[in-house]
């Protein structure tokens, strides 16, 4: 799979990602890094409209794993 999202941080900025993987419970996200990237974030995948809330997994220097908690409208 190879989809944009953006992870929205809770000052509300975003961070463009490639979704890599995706599936019913999680997803494989990559970034240019993920140094910063707080445990708990929300993603989405259509400019915002709406948002998953999803917990870290695990975590390289540029690629993510997933969780996904409720579904948050936005």
């Amino acid at each position: 799979m190879f989809k944009g999202a953006k992870i929205i941080l809770a000052g509300r900025s975003t961070v463009n990602c490639i979704v890599r993987n995706l599936g019913n419970h999680g997803a494989c996200l990559h970034l240019p890094s993920t140094a910063d990237l707080p445990a708990e974030f929300d993603l989405s995948f259509d400019t915002c409209l709406t948002s998953q809330k999803c917990r870290v997994a695990w975590q390289t220097v540029t690629n993510v794993g997933v969780s996904f908690e409720e579904l948050a409208a936005r």
